[in-house]
């Protein structure tokens, strides 16, 4: 093997692997969740409901938004930006349909909260557009990780609102919350996923290397190999000792 061809695998080693180890994906799962109707009571019964009013105009009035709330009180990383995915159980409406992540007015409801959080409606997050031909909806944006990040240490929220889909009726779609069995919701946990990245979004997708063989399935955050890091550090700074000795011994000789 050419010397060149040795340090690049070394280099690989030493530092490419251990890196996309540590700038893994963080998953996170949900710790709170409700539906409020727009100026109406809250509940915490059939899943996180997200609903809409259509008009003759096209689009959708905001009827039922969903809140999904974190506790991010542990969590001491740092990151650029944030994918989420929900998956629904029951859709009544007319696809595609458009939906918009918003931050919220307090952090301090609970799920048997019976007042509406509140979102602020000049701050999208992120927007996804999707059929829910596979009952899911992925969002991802710098600006949800950083709404994240700037909440660290204490809870933060989401909210969901519909914005297109309803047609010329009312429309709703409801997505399993973080019990799995939110009333007539499956059973399925298919919680709202949210997983932070060390990288940007570009195209729709984050940059960062998400390692899916060490990201944790237990629904916490997933803390790097660190034994395992320390060992391959070692293994590469060896072999990049060796490999300097050899060439100055070649070039002496």
């Amino acid at each position: 093997m050419k010397r060149k061809t040795i340090f690049v695998v070394v280099m690989f080693i030493t530092l490419i692997l251990p890196a996309s180890i540590i700038l893994a994906g963080t998953f996170r799962s949900p710790s709170k969740d409700i539906t409020c109707a727009v100026g109406g009571a809250c509940d915490n019964n059939f899943g996180v409901q997200v609903g809409g009013s259509g008009g003759p105009g096209g689009g959708c009035s905001p009827t039922r938004v969903g809140y999904i709330g974190w506790d991010l009180s542990s969590e001491t990383r740092n990151w650029v930006s944030a994918q989420m995915t929900l998956t629904a159980y029951y859709v009544d409406g007319t696809p595609p349909f458009t939906f918009e992540l918003h931050p919220v007015n307090t952090e301090t409801w609970t799920e048997s909260t019976t007042t509406d959080p509140g979102y602020d409606a000049a701050t999208v997050l992120a927007t996804a557009t999707d059929d829910l031909a596979d009952n899911q909806i992925v969002f991802a944006s710098d600006e949800l990780g950083n709404h994240f990040q700037q909440l660290k240490g204490g809870d933060a929220t989401i909210a969901v609102i519909m914005t297109d889909g309803c047609g010329s009726i009312d429309a709703l779609v409801a997505f399993e919350d973080r019990e799995g069995t939110g009333g007539s919701a499956p059973q399925s946990g298919n919680e709202a996923d949210l997983v932070f990245w060390t990288g940007p979004v570009q195209n729709g997708t984050p940059t960062a290397v998400e390692m899916k063989t060490i990201q944790a399935e237990s629904n916490t955050s997933s803390d790097p190999n660190w034994p395992m890091i320390a060992g391959l550090f070692a293994l590469g700074a060896a072999v990049l000792v060796g490999l300097g000795y050899g060439l100055r011994r070649s070039k002496q000789s």
